[in-house]
């Protein structure tokens, strides 16, 4: 408010004051009045360039949704892609499967489509049980889609509309850094996230980049699982409170893992 005071001072300033009400009285009074517009003007561009744009890729449930919640309660603006219905207050729907055709496209017309995009979030992901040999063609197709590819391309898109990035958010899961047999597709995925987003974090065009692996949570990513004692899970609610304060501090390239049985965050580099 300082600054737009100054600057209608500096206006009347080079203005000379009338002594009497004549026609250059009148023009004077109209500078003032055009002042006070551009005030007006800049006080309110200021108030939008506040407002920032965040685009989560997998955020019509679990972790995902959280993280948007949170956002959207700071009062940021959030869109949210998935292939799940949602209709929640302060939250913009697009519905994107990631395993469909023509996936370089199909996100390549959805980031066009939106504002600056000063967060990227990658949070899409889902179960996938079988030793390699157990998966047919399509479901391999699938998990690389919905585990890679779909990353590469939203941040290759996000990269060639605006030429910068303030900041990526990458999900990932233990599975990261843990083999599980009957998991290696999956293993594959997230690893392969991770390390996308490390080599991302040199681009200089990339302020800062966040790779957060968390254990279990409480959520519908076990839906397929009857078997699955979740009751040691984490809330993703809580999770993503993690989140929000890891990505506050000031870095190029963290990397984190949240833990359960207690919750605990564990950052393992920061630089």
């Amino acid at each position: 408010r300082a600054r737009f005071g100054s600057v209608r001072s500096q206006v009347q300033v080079l203005l000379p004051r009338p002594r009497k009400r004549t026609t250059y009285g009148r023009l004077f009074s109209l500078a003032q009045n055009q002042s006070a517009h551009l005030s007006s003007a800049i006080i309110t561009a200021l108030n939008g360039a506040h407002i920032m744009h965040r685009l989560i890729v997998g955020g019509t449930s679990g972790l995902g949704l959280e993280l948007a919640r949170s956002f959207r309660d700071s009062g940021d603006d959030v869109t949210v892609t998935g292939r799940r219905e949602l209709i929640e207050d302060g939250l913009d729907v697009v519905h994107l499967d990631l395993a469909e055709p023509e996936l370089p496209a199909r996100i390549g017309e959805m980031v066009m489509q939106l504002p600056e995009v000063n967060s990227l979030v990658y949070a899409a992901g889902y179960y996938q049980e079988g030793r390699v040999t157990d998966l047919s063609d399509e479901q391999i197709e699938q998990m690389l889609s919905v585990g890679g590819r779909g990353l590469i391309y939203a941040t290759r898109e996000v990269l060639a509309k605006q030429d910068r990035l303030d900041e990526l958010i990458t999900i990932t899961s233990t599975s990261q850094w843990t083999p599980r047999e009957l998991e290696p597709i999956y293993n594959y995925t997230k690893a392969g996230e991770a390390h996308f987003s490390h080599a991302i974090a040199q681009d200089p065009r990339v302020e800062k980049v966040l790779v957060v692996g968390p254990a279990g949570m409480d959520t519908d990513f076990w839906r397929d699982r009857e078997d699955m004692d979740t009751s040691t899970y984490n809330d993703p609610a809580d999770v993503a409170t993690e989140i929000m304060e890891l990505r506050r501090a000031e870095y190029g390239y963290r990397f984190a893992k949240i833990l359960r049985d207690p919750l605990r965050t564990e950052i393992v580099e920061t630089r």
